[in-house]
């Protein structure tokens, strides 16, 4: 169901970061059922922003940068543009489809 790319290394997460302009990372487990919940709507966000490269990034395999980026709960999503961190919707309650699509309206710069 998911359709996003996912990182494979911490270096790739930097890459994609710093040089791509708008980019959204999704962080998840495979264990977690607000994530599961959330998967189905996430190609949905991917059609709404197509001006952001979206990006799925498992946590516990990224625990050390999780922990860097003070992700202590999923599923959260970081928003950056131009290599900056524009928002962040980080916490361990479940996520709808609409506050997630709210949540990085809010974050786009004009």
């Amino acid at each position: 169901m998911m359709n996003l790319k996912k990182l494979k290394n911490l270096k790739e997460f930097y890459d994609v970061v710093e040089t791509e302009e708008k980019v959204v990372i999704y962080f998840s487990t495979t264990f977690c059922p607000d994530c599961v919940i959330l998967n189905p709507y996430l190609r949905v966000l991917e059609k709404d922003f197509r001006d952001y490269n979206f990006y799925g990034c498992n946590r516990d395999r990224f625990i050390d940068l999780a922990k860097h980026l003070e992700i202590y709960g999923v599923p959260s999503f970081l928003v950056f543009e131009k290599g900056e961190e524009t928002g962040r919707l980080v916490n361990k309650l479940r996520k709808s489809y609409i506050e997630v699509k709210t949540f990085i309206d809010s974050t786009i710069t004009k």
